[in-house]
């Protein structure tokens, strides 16, 4: 394989655990999760979403 195609191949991995991460802080929210974790939760979702981003900067050759 390529490096492109291998850093395509990570990228949408990355993409894939973020998502992921939203859907398991968005499930543990409906099951009943206390609100004073919502804060914790909100983050976790933060972290996935700004690791996606960063891997698809990665991609295209911006930041590190």
């Amino acid at each position: 394989m390529s490096d492109w195609f291998s850093t395509a191949v990570e990228m949408q991995r990355e993409i894939l655990r973020a998502q992921q991460a939203q859907i398991d802080a968005a499930q543990r929210l409906l099951d009943g999760v206390e609100t004073s974790d919502l804060t914790a939760i909100g983050q976790q979702a933060a972290d996935a979403q700004r690791a996606a981003w960063t891997a698809w900067a990665r991609f295209w050759g911006v930041g590190k």
